[in-house]
C-alpha cells in the first residue's frame, strides 16, 4: 500500500513534528519511513499500524491511497 503523503505532511506540520519524530512515536526506523513516504516501498502493516496508533482520530481510507480511485480519476 502506499501512504497519502500529503496527509502525512499535513499532520507533521500541524503537530510540529519532523519525520523523525515521526517515525520514533511509530516505533519504525527513520529510513523506514523515509522510503515509504517517497513511494520507494509500500507500507507494511507496522506502518499502517504505527500510523494510526500516532493519528488515532484518521481513518485508514484517508492514510493509504486507494489505486482503483487514482485509475478511475486518471480516465
Amino acid at each position: 500500500m502506499q501512504i497519502n503523503q500529503e496527509i502525512i505532511q499535513k499532520k507533521l506540520q500541524a503537530n510540529g513534528w519532523t519525520q523523525n519524530e515521526l517515525a520514533r512515536r511509530m516505533n519504525i526506523s527513520k529510513g523506514t519511513l523515509s522510503n515509504v513516504l517517497s513511494g520507494r516501498r509500500g507500507a507494511g502493516r507496522k506502518v499502517i499500524s504505527g500510523l494510526l496508533r500516532v493519528f488515532p482520530e484518521e481513518r485508514l481510507e484517508n492514510l493509504i491511497l486507494n489505486e482503483n480511485i487514482k485509475t478511475k480519476e486518471s480516465r
